[in-house]
């Protein structure tokens, strides 16, 4: 049985609308923003593609920690 607040009894409270529409889109902006500056480094050294994984993989870490530290508070 679920409480008027979305949650379980006793339990904490269920992630509103709001909150996971935030996190998508700062996931979102993390990744794009690693990759942004990866290409714009490797553009500007000549590295292409190293840089540009390298800013891939920092936004998707990012995003993933991002999201894990969000929703810790939901479980």
């Amino acid at each position: 049985m679920q409480t008027p607040g979305g949650g379980e009894p006793g339990g904490k409270p269920a992630p509103r609308l709001g909150d996971l529409f935030w996190v998508g889109t700062a996931c979102a902006i993390a990744i794009v923003l690693g990759g942004g500056i990866g290409y714009a480094l490797d553009a500007s050294f000549g590295t292409l593609p190293w840089i540009t994984i390298a800013g891939l993989a920092f936004g998707v870490l990012s995003a993933v920690l991002l999201a894990v530290n969000q929703f810790r508070k939901y479980l």
